[in-house]
C-alpha cells in the first residue's frame, strides 16, 4: 500500500487549484499592501518608497484577485509570486523610516508563511519557508531588532506555516483521493461545476472524459490489492504528466478516472485524451463528451459514460467520442421524461407463455412513445438516443415504476407466480444505486424480488464491467432472476456464460426466421436450444408469429415462448380485457395447436 505522503513526494498536485491559488495570493498581496500604506502614514514625509511598495502590492493583488489572471498563472509561477512576496516584505522592512514601522511591516511575513505549506508540496514548501526565515532574521536584525526577537519572529512564522499546512492538508483530504492525491468524486464534481460556470460566463468550450482501467479485476486477483494500488498510482502519474496544465483530473473511485478539459472540445479534446490514454503503459478505455450549450455537468458526464461504454463494446483499449446530440429527438425525449404525465411515453406488457398450454407465466414490460409531432416511434429509434445521451437511466426508472405498478395490479388474475420482465441497460447496471432503486421499487409496489426478471442483452454481457456483474450478482442474491436477451446473435456470449450470473436464455428471433421451411435453420434453432439444456438454463424462444412456428418450437422441446402468435404487447388496462382465462380464472393465451390442426 502506498501512503499519501509518499504519493505527495512523487509529484502529485498541490492542494489548491490554480484559480484558488491566484485569488488567495492576490488577497494576501492586497492586504500586505494596505498594511504597508497604513504603516507609512505614521511618517509620510520619510516613507516615499514605502508608499510605492504598498501601492505596487495592492495593484498586484488586484490583478490576481481577478479569476482570469489567477487561472492563467502556471503552477510554477506561484513559486515566483510567493518568493516575490518575501522579497517585497524584506525590502519594505529595510526602507521603513523607523524600527517600529519596520516591525509593523514585517507582520506581512505571516501571509507568506501561510502560503508556504498551504500551496506547495513538502520539499518546495520547506525551501520557501527557509528563504522566508532567512530574509526575516536578516532584515529585522539589520534594522536593529535584537537577535532573540528576530528568532522569536522566526519561531512564530514556522508555527504559522506548520499549522496552516496541517489545516490545508485536512481540507484537501475531504476533496482528494488518499491513494493517488487526485481529486476524489466530490472534489472533481465541485471543480467541474466551477468549470461549467466559467464556460457559461465566457462562452468557452469544455469537455469531460471518463477513463476506465481495462482488466483491473485480473490485476487485483493476480497481484493482490497492493499491486492494484500501485497500478492505480502509476496510471494517475502517467495521465497527469500527459495532460495539459489546465486539465482537471480525478479518481472517482475503484478503477475509474475523470478528466475535465476547459477551453477544449470536439476532435481536439478527444485527441488530448487519446494521447494521454495511449501514453499509459496499462490498457485503458476512455469516453469523451464535449459540453453542449446550457448542458448541466451531470448530463455531460452521462454522455461521456455512454461513450466509455461504447469504447468497451468496441473491444476496449481505445477512446470513443460521445455523439453531441441526435437533433431534436434527444431534446424531445428529455422533455417527455420531465413531463409528469410521461410526454407520450408509456409501458405495454407482452405475455411470456408456457408451452404448449399458452398459459401466461410472466409479462415483459416494453416502452413505447407516441411523439406529439412524429406519432408512434419505434423503440429502435429512441432507445439508442437515450443510451447515447445518458437519458437511459431516467427512461429505465420510468419503465420500472409503471411495470411494477401494473403487474402488482394484475397479480390476482395471473398464475401463482407474479413475474415481470424489464430490460436493463449496461449504463444502469454500473450506477452505484441501481440495485437499491430496483429493490425499493419492488417493495413500494408490493412485489417480492422473486417477481422480477432483469433482461440483459449480449452487448451488455460483452461490455459489462466488474461493477455491472457485481450488481447482477447482488440482485440475484436477493431473488431477482437474470435472463440473457437476444441470445445467440453475438460472438461472445457462449464463452462468457460461465461467468455471467444468468438464470435463463431468450433466443433471438433470428433463429426462428425460416426454421419452419429450412432444415439448416431448424438445425441452428435446435442447437441453440441444446445449449440451454446442456447448461441447465431454461430457454424462451422469441418472435413466434405463426402457428407453424409455435408447433415447431414445441416439437423441439422448448418450454417457453413469446410473440404475436400468443399476444401483441398490450396496455395494462387491456390485458384483462383481451386475454382469455382458463378454468381457474388465470390469464392465458391461445394454446399451441396439434400438428393435425395446423
Amino acid at each position: 500500500m502506498i501512503s499519501p505522503l509518499s504519493a505527495a513526494l512523487r509529484g502529485l498536485p498541490p492542494v489548491a487549484a490554480p484559480q484558488e491559488l491566484g485569488r488567495t495570493t492576490g488577497a494576501f498581496y492586497a492586504a500586505g499592501g494596505v498594511m504597508t500604506v497604513l504603516a507609512a502614514l505614521a511618517d509620510p514625509g520619510a516613507s516615499g518608497w514605502l508608499f510605492v511598495l504598498g501601492v505596487a502590492a495592492i495593484a498586484a493583488g488586484a490583478l490576481l484577485l481577478t479569476a482570469v489572471t489567477g487561472r492563467r498563472v502556471p503552477r510554477g509561477g506561484f513559486h515566483v509570486l510567493v518568493g516575490a512576496g518575501t522579497a517585497l516584505t524584506t525590502l519594505a522592512v529595510l526602507v521603513a523610516p523607523s524600527t517600529s514601522t519596520a516591525l509593523v511591516v514585517s507582520t506581512a511575513y505571516f501571509f507568506v508563511a501561510v502560503d508556504t505549506f498551504s500551496y506547495f508540496r513538502r520539499i518546495p514548501g520547506m525551501a520557501q519557508l527557509a528563504l522566508l526565515l532567512a530574509a526575516a532574521a536578516w532584515c529585522t536584525t539589520e534594522r536593529g531588532v535584537p537577535l532573540s526577537s528576530a528568532l522569536a519572529l522566526c519561531v512564530a512564522l514556522t508555527t504559522t506555516a506548520s499549522v496552516a499546512g496541517h489545516l490545508a492538508a485536512r481540507a484537501a483530504r475531504a476533496s482528494h483521493d488518499p491513494l493517488t492525491g487526485l481529486l476524489n468524486r466530490r472534489g472533481f464534481e465541485r471543480s467541474l461545476e466551477v468549470a461549467v460556470v466559467e464556460a457559461e460566463r465566457t462562452g468557452g468550450a469544455l469537455s469531460v472524459a471518463l477513463v476506465d482501467v481495462d482488466a483491473f479485476k485480473a490485476v487485483n486477483d493476480g497481484r493482490g490489492h497492493a499491486g492494484g494500488d500501485a497500478l492505480l498510482l502509476t496510471i494517475a502519474e502517467e495521465l497527469r504528466s500527459s495532460l495539459p496544465a489546465h486539465a482537471l483530473i480525478g479518481r472517482l473511485g475503484g478503477d475509474e478516472f475523470a478528466i475535465a478539459l476547459p477551453r477544449s472540445e470536439g476532435p481536439a479534446a478527444a485527441a488530448v485524451v487519446e494521447t494521454a490514454r495511449s501514453g499509459v503503459r496499462h490498457p485503458l478505455s476512455a469516453g469523451v463528451a464535449s459540453r453542449l450549450a446550457r448542458e448541466p455537468a451531470s448530463e455531460c458526464l452521462r454522455r461521456a459514460d455512454a461513450a466509455l461504454y461504447e469504447a468497451k463494446q468496441l473491444g476496449r483499449n481505445r477512446t470513443a467520442r460521445a455523439r453531441a446530440s441526435t437533433g431534436t429527438l434527444a431534446r424531445d425525449l428529455a422533455a417527455a421524461l420531465a413531463d409528469p404525465d410521461g410526454g407520450g411515453l408509456r409501458v405495454v406488457l407482452q405475455p411470456l407463455v408456457e408451452l404448449p398450454s399458452g398459459r401466461v407465466r410472466g409479462l415483459e414490460a416494453l416502452v413505447r412513445w407516441n411523439h406529439p409531432e412524429r406519432g408512434e416511434l419505434s423503440p429502435a429509434l429512441f432507445v439508442p438516443v437515450a443510451e447515447q445521451t445518458g437519458q437511459i437511466i431516467a427512461l429505465g426508472a420510468l419503465v420500472r415504476r409503471a411495470a411494477f405498478r401494473d403487474v402488482a395490479a394484475l397479480a390476482s388474475r395471473m398464475d401463482d407466480t407474479r413475474i415481470v420482465s424489464v430490460n436493463a441497460s449496461g449504463h444502469e447496471l454500473v450506477e452505484p444505486d441501481y440495485a437499491d432503486a430496483v429493490l425499493e421499487g419492488l417493495a413500494d409496489a408490493g412485489l417480492d424480488a422473486t417477481s422480477l426478471v432483469l433482461e440483459v442483452t449480449e452487448s451488455v454481457v460483452e461490455g459489462s464491467t466488474a461493477r455491472a456483474l457485481d450488481t447482477l450478482t447482488r440482485l440475484r442474491a436477493q431473488g431477482v432472476t437474470v435472463a440473457v436477451d437476444d441470445f445467440g446473435i453475438g460472438y461472445s456470449t457462449f464463452s462468457r456464460l460461465d461467468a455471467l450470473p444468468a438464470d435463463y436464455l431468450k433466443l433471438d428471433r433470428a433463429f426462428l426466421d425460416g426454421a419452419v421451411d429450412s432444415p439448416r435453420r431448424r438445425a441452428l434453432l435446435e442447437t441453440a436450444l441444446g445449449v440451454g439444456r446442456a447448461l441447465d438454463l431454461p430457454v424462451v424462444t422469441e418472435g413466434v408469429e405463426t402457428a407453424e412456428q409455435a408447433q415447431l418450437v414445441v416439437s423441439l422441446g422448448c418450454r417457453f415462448a413469446q410473440g404475436y402468435f400468443f399476444s401483441c404487447p398490450l396496455p395494462a388496462e387491456r390485458v384483462l380485457e383481451e386475454l382469455p382465462h382458463d378454468d381457474d380464472g388465470r390469464l392465458t393465451t391461445r394454446p399451441v395447436p396439434a400438428p393435425a390442426e395446423v
